[in-house]
């Protein structure tokens, strides 16, 4: 591709002067499709719905950028350049073959850089970086990192707030993620972690500091005060809560309360950013620098473009991005069509009006309590709605409940371990006629005090597939062990060898889960644990009947009742 000066003509192409909407639209043709899916995907998780603010102060460095860039631009070295372009194409060919919008980003990532040096060189990259280093902050790391961020800062805020209110002369006892003090169990969920408050503020302490023009190491080490002081107000605010809640029985997690507090803490880490990067700047600025003159407008009259020409190279990628962008469309189309048509559970229907009914004996089990689903506030994989029943036999009880709707699978071990629960083994019981061809995992689980539980539960999602079978969704291997659990370099294998899984994973649908939880001091007898697993068996049957549709099988093609005559 030429580039000619503003004042000349192209010498060997007829291609038309290079200008910003036509980079919109090549952008357009090849992300449109995928980054339009890697928005939704987005929204439906309360941490990154502040994305809206963050793309706003992106376009805004982005086009102060711009406007201070030198004129005309030199294109950066081909050398780098071609290997970057292939890199994008790679990568958006990947995203749009296996439907991922969480590569589709990357790749789009990438390409602004590369687009950039190509077009502009070092000049055109730095103006744009701050935006693009902005953007960065809304696209989730890999491999789940974020959930397990969020759950390090469960177990921080718990054992540290335990620790503060044992210094206040507060009675409670610490039990996994949950503080129980006279009257009251506080379970420090994900949404009460920090995470929220960590992602939005880390987004915004980097937006700050671009636009205040601080340079790699002061922006470092204002993004780890940031960190930290959120994670100071987090503890303060669940340890002031169970302190006015033991004194004055007033509770500050709950309702307008805790709302209102959010945003004062929101408002006070907004403050502190910008304190601390004022005082930052007057202890690491030498004294003669802290009132030199900012960056000015480009004065020259020589548009931005002004000497590119949409010619060669240029063409040919904008038809690479337009065939991907039909590949896009064809398969976002095809992945929605068949969802929405395999579909067996409404997830319109989970509106949380208890809906569901379980009878007053099942299997000679009473049924002795029952309590209505409540919304629950998650952060990332958590159900919104748990519809619970109490049975009992003789002197056992058993909890049934049917948690509703969440994304990806939610390994409920989890939550029992966070609980105070020590998880014991757990076998798979593979799908059978004898349970109704649903499989489910049992779990073994025990507490310093003697009790030991067995847990029972299966997840469906909305199309009807059974999730703890091993199998083509399932993110369980054939022991019934996560598939998400062990070393970082177990987990990269695992999800590269289950590449053909992605668009499951990316872009997941709506799960549900019925489970089963029988305590007894010492264990349950051989007895005891054929009755609890029969009520469950019958329970998940009885359940999944009121939400799963029956679809009927396809008729076999009729056999003729004669003989089809030999050939020739």
């Amino acid at each position: 591709m030429s580039h000619p000066t503003p004042d000349s003509t192209p010498d060997s192409d007829d291609g038309r002067p290079l200008t910003p909407l036509l980079l919109l639209l090549l952008a357009l043709l090849g992300f449109g499709p995928i980054l339009a899916q890697f928005v939704f995907n987005l929204w439906n998780f309360d941490t990154y719905q502040f994305f809206p603010l963050a793309l706003a102060g992106a376009g805004f460095l982005v086009w102060r950028g711009l406007q201070e860039v030198e004129r005309p631009l030199e294109p950066g070295s081909a050398w780098l350049t071609a290997p970057l372009v292939l890199a994008v194409l790679l990568l958006l060919a990947a995203a749009s073959v296996m439907w991922s919008p969480w590569i589709g980003a990357v790749s789009f990532l990438l390409a602004a850089l590369t687009a950039a040096w190509g077009l502009g060189g070092w000049p055109l990259l730095k103006a744009i970086f701050p935006g693009w280093l902005v953007l960065l902050t809304i696209v989730p790391p890999p491999l789940k990192l974020d959930t397990r961020f969020a759950l390090l800062l469960q177990e921080y805020a718990t054992a540290g707030s335990s620790k503060i209110l044992s210094l206040l002369g507060i009675p409670h006892l610490l039990s996994g993620l949950i503080i129980e003090i006279p009257g009251q169990r506080l379970l420090v969920e994900e949404a009460c972690s920090g995470i929220n408050s960590i992602l939005f503020m880390t987004s915004a302490c980097v937006f700050y500091a671009m636009w205040k023009r601080r340079g790699p190491f002061f922006l470092i080490v204002l993004y780890a005060l940031t960190i930290a002081c959120v994670l100071a107000g987090n503890l303060i605010r669940i340890t002031s809560g169970a302190w006015v809640l033991f004194h004055f029985q007033i509770d500050l997690f709950v309702g307008w309360k805790h709302e209102a507090l959010g945003l004062v803490l929101t408002a006070t880490y907004l403050a502190f950013i910008v304190g601390a990067d004022a005082l930052m700047g007057w202890i690491f600025t030498p004294h003669g620098m802290r009132h030199r003159d900012q960056p000015q407008p480009a004065t020259s009259s020589t548009q931005l473009l002004a000497g590119l020409y949409f010619e060669g190279g240029l063409k040919l990628l904008a038809i690479l991005f337009a065939l991907l962008g039909v590949a896009q469309l064809v398969r976002g189309w095809d992945f929605h069509f068949n969802k929405v048509e395999s579909r067996v559970v409404n997830p319109a229907w989970m509106d949380g009006q208890a809906k569901f009914s379980m009878p007053r004996e099942l299997d000679g089990w009473r049924l002795v309590g029952e309590e209505k689903p409540v919304p629950k506030k998650a952060a990332f994989e958590d159900g919104v709605f748990s519809h619970i029943w109490q049975y009992q036999l003789g002197g056992m009880v058993a909890t049934v409940s049917f948690d509703y709707p969440f994304f990806h699978y939610h390994d409920v071990r989890v939550c029992y371990k966070n609980s105070g629960w020590e998880v014991g083994e757990a076998k798979l019981q593979r799908a059978s006629a004898a349970n109704g061809m649903m499989p489910c995992l049992e779990v073994s689980l025990s507490r310093d005090n003697g009790i030991k539980a067995d847990l029972f539960f299966s997840t469906v999602d909305e199309a009807g597939v059974w999730l703890e079978e091993p199998g083509k969704k399932s993110p369980l291997s054939e022991t019934g062990s996560s598939l998400d659990e062990g070393t970082l370099r177990e987990r990269l294998t695992n999800r590269f060898l289950l590449l053909k899984k992605s668009a499951e994973m990316e872009n997941p649908s709506m799960n549900y889960r019925i489970q089963l939880l029988a305590a007894a001091r010492g264990g349950l007898g051989s007895d005891q644990r054929r009755n609890v697993e029969k009520l469950f068996r019958d329970a998940r049957i009885h359940l999944a009947s009121q939400f799963v549709e029956s679809r009927p099988e396809p008729k076999p093609t009729p056999t003729p009742d004669f003989e089809p005559l030999p050939e020739g």
